[in-house]
């Protein structure tokens, strides 16, 4: 049988470090969580998010910046029996660490009411797209094609004052923004706090890519952090107030285009 080669060496090293990490900090969730689903929720939780930085290792080691390379790496490879025992590994572990997330969110859900709205507040006199923060700076750039089709943009955010002041000023995102802090509005569209859907396993090695490129996160200041784990989502409403389009995200990177927005509008015209 032919020997591996360097980079194939490399690639099974790499795969068995990122399951190692991944599995110790499974594990040590899974214990603080069964001392005291109180305590362990939400700061203990956090230290779950060391797989980012897992899988930036990998990603530098095996020389990609990209989720989406390091998977056709191990898929050219996986006919090798080390390569495929650490893949099929990881998948076994992606498994394990979601289940366990939806486990923990259980409670959460129970509280939380689905509605879908099919009018809203009447100050919504034209198309308007209710974004949350985090798809503000990516629409910014397609700002003039969204006022030529007359949609408005407003972002909503659960933030307190200061806080989406450094937001605005570090994306340069120039919609104007609603603060919400009582989060009625993110209730009403049925948007809840998830750690499934923000700590979903293959959620966490996309954030990897970050790392991989040596480019940080927004920066802010800790007295400022709320909760990471609140769902966003993607709404426009024609003059009417009838939602037209609602995109509940099903994970922090989930974004309807703009494209898809647009489609929206015109199907109302």
């Amino acid at each position: 049988m032919e020997e591996m080669t360097e980079a194939e060496d490399t690639l099974v090293r790499s795969l068995a470090l990122l399951v190692s990490l991944g599995k110790v900090l499974l594990q040590k969730a899974k214990d603080e969580a069964a001392e005291s689903l109180e305590s362990f929720l939400p700061y203990k939780i956090t230290t779950m998010f060391g797989l980012i930085t897992g899988g930036t290792t990998l990603f530098k080691n095996i020389g990609v910046t990209k989720k989406s390379e390091a998977e056709e790496l191990w898929k050219k490879s996986y006919h090798r029996e080390e390569v495929r025992e650490q893949v099929d590994a990881l998948f076994e572990l992606e498994i394990e660490w979601d289940s366990f997330l939806e486990h923990v969110d259980q409670g959460l859900l129970a509280s939380n009411e689905q509605v879908l709205p099919q009018r809203t507040t009447e100050s919504l006199s034209s198309d308007t797209a209710l974004i949350d923060a985090r798809s503000g700076k990516n629409l910014g750039a397609k700002q003039a094609l969204l006022e030529a089709r007359s949609v408005q943009v407003l972002v909503v955010s659960f933030s307190v004052l200061e806080g989406a002041h450094i937001w605005l000023e570090q994306t340069g995102c120039k919609f104007p923004m609603l603060l919400d802090q009582k989060r009625n509005l993110y209730r009403s569209f049925g948007l809840v706090s998830s750690y499934s859907k923000v700590m979903k396993f293959g959620c966490l090695l996309t954030y990897s890519e970050y790392g991989a490129v040596d480019r940080g996160f927004p920066e802010m200041p800790s007295r400022l952090l709320e909760d990471l784990y609140q769902m966003g989502g993607d709404f426009l409403i024609d003059e009417t107030g009838k939602v037209i389009l609602h995109h509940p995200c099903k994970t922090p990177l989930d974004r309807p285009s703009v494209e898809d927005i647009l489609k929206a509008a015109d199907s109302t015209s």
